[in-house]
């Protein structure tokens, strides 16, 4: 399936880098004892760090809070009120922990919401100049790099500077101050401080990159930013104490992973079937590229060529080895031959709407769908998988077509229903993390991406381009904002 255009959009940007063997992606469902296997050592935080926070959104009370990190070298644990966060950096996961369970994030998924908020800021920041809006009158480039702590290559980017005076630093940007920070003092903390700190105490890249430079943790921090209301969001932090301490890793075996209740609030069932699919469980237990031929032309002697043909996709996107020009002779290659002989429209109709979707040609897509609905496989999984990727780009014409020749036009209906069908093929998890990417619910997008990178599909795993793709562009989100990652060591 297609690599969410959204999301390919915005990192085009990015600096260009091959895919890279490091694992950004890992399995939501890991009971505590497999992650703490997988990382090796359980080393104790020795460090900690507490600040006093006092954060002002735009003009309302001050609001006053402690916030306290216990900092190894690869991992820290973050506590503030009742919120309990480990951030596990050589996991790349971010843990909610409670008092019997815990929750388990992709570190990718807040990052990559903050990156694609930029642009989105940048392109309203456009619309609304355009509209007459005096640049003086709306937040600018400072304002949304210190919001969201990210600066994207190649776009427009705020002038920073520093000026210092006696171990105090001034910042500015696009000639405004909007913060700064006082040198501290004492050991310099353990490496995983410094990306904890930025995913905690949010303020300009810049600003961030040169407290990171001291080597110390600051004595204290501040930054302010607009965001469209009268007076400006400012965030402050004033160091406490700096204190040694034992504190052991704490993702203990006796809690209980929730990940996939989570998933199922999103979409009901999958949690189940995630963990199941994901354990080689599910229905019967993962295909392999044999097993799966037989099942094709099981279901052809059975049920007839037309219902095998439809599960065309996902053969290829399970079995990306898959050729037919070559080779042994496979079921689906040989219904492909005979694809266009098939009388059942609903088959040829898969391909046409998918070749539709891909060239943004919502009128073909529509036409196909319809004409597939003189089928007995109109309400076939695959199909409406299919219709559901172009449907998700139909503006309101398109939508009053399609639901005037009755065509299903429940996007999360038909992708879900797709996901649950077939719950090996990683384009269906993907497909459904894509639309809640496309409304900016990245951490919950993840998840479903977690799910189809950790299925027992191996070859899909290796050759399948829109997953090497996805591989590819995390690679270069970890080169363009080092500042949000564990420092390398020499």
């Amino acid at each position: 399936m297609k690599f969410n255009a959204l999301f390919a959009a915005m990192l085009f940007a990015l600096t260009p880098l091959p895919a890279a063997a490091q694992a950004f992606f890992g399995n939501p469902f890991s009971d505590a004892a497999t992650y703490r296997s997988a990382r090796g050592a359980l080393d104790e935080a020795r460090y900690r760090v507490r600040y006093e926070a006092t954060i002002t959104e735009h003009g309302g009370q001050p609001v006053v809070g402690e916030i306290t990190f216990d900092v190894a070298d690869d991992w820290a644990l973050v506590r503030e009120g009742d919120r309990t966060t480990l951030y596990d950096f050589q996991l790349n996961r971010v843990f909610t922990i409670d008092a019997d369970s815990f929750r388990g994030q992709n570190a990718m998924g807040n990052l990559t919401f903050r990156i694609m908020e930029r642009q989105n800021r940048a392109y309203l920041t456009q619309i609304a100049q355009s509209a007459g809006v005096q640049a003086n009158q709306l937040p600018d480039a400072c304002d949304a790099e210190t919001e969201l702590s990210v600066v994207v290559p190649g776009a427009r980017a705020g002038a920073t500077s520093f000026r210092e005076q006696r171990g105090v630093f001034t910042f500015t940007c696009d000639d405004r101050e909007m913060g700064g920070f006082t040198m501290g003092e004492g050991a310099a903390p353990p490496r995983a401080f410094w990306p904890a700190m930025y995913a905690e105490m949010g303020t300009h890249p810049a600003l961030h990159h040169r407290v990171r430079e001291t080597d110390h943790a600051p004595a204290q921090l501040s930054t302010s930013f607009r965001s469209g209301a009268a007076q400006p969001a400012q965030r402050a932090w004033r160091l406490i104490a700096i204190e040694n301490v034992s504190t052991p890793y704490p993702l203990v075996e006796n809690l209980r992973n929730v990940s996939a209740d989570a998933l199922n609030q999103l979409v009901p069932g999958t949690g189940q079937i995630g963990v199941d699919a994901v354990a080689g469980r599910a229905q019967g237990g993962a295909p392999t590229l044999q097993s799966w031929d037989a099942h094709l032309r099981d279901i052809s002697r059975r049920e007839g060529e037309a219902a095998a043909a439809m599960l065309m996709a996902p053969s290829f996107n399970m079995f990306p080895e898959l050729q037919c020009n070559s080779g042994p002779r496979y079921a689906i290659c040989e219904i492909a031959q005979r694809l266009r002989s098939i009388r059942d429209p609903a088959p040829m109709a898969i391909l046409e709407v998918g070749m539709a979707e891909q060239s943004h040609n919502n009128a073909a897509a529509i036409a196909a769908m319809t004409r597939a609905q003189s089928s007995p496989l109109r309400d076939h999984p695959a199909l409406g998988a299919a219709f559901a990727l172009a449907a998700l780009r139909f503006n309101d014409a398109e939508r009053a077509q399609a639901t005037a020749a009755h065509l299903p036009l429940d996007i999360a209906a038909l992708q879900n229903r797709a996901l649950l069908a077939y719950p090996y093929n990683p384009a269906y998890w993907t497909d459904v993390g894509d639309r809640y990417g496309a409304n900016y619910e990245w951490s919950s997008a993840f998840m479903f991406y977690d799910v189809a990178y950790s299925l027992p599909m191996p070859s899909a795993l290796s050759g399948n381009q829109s997953l090497i793709a996805r591989r590819t562009q995390m690679e270069r989100i970890r080169r363009d904002f080092p500042e949000a990652f564990l420092a390398t060591t020499p």
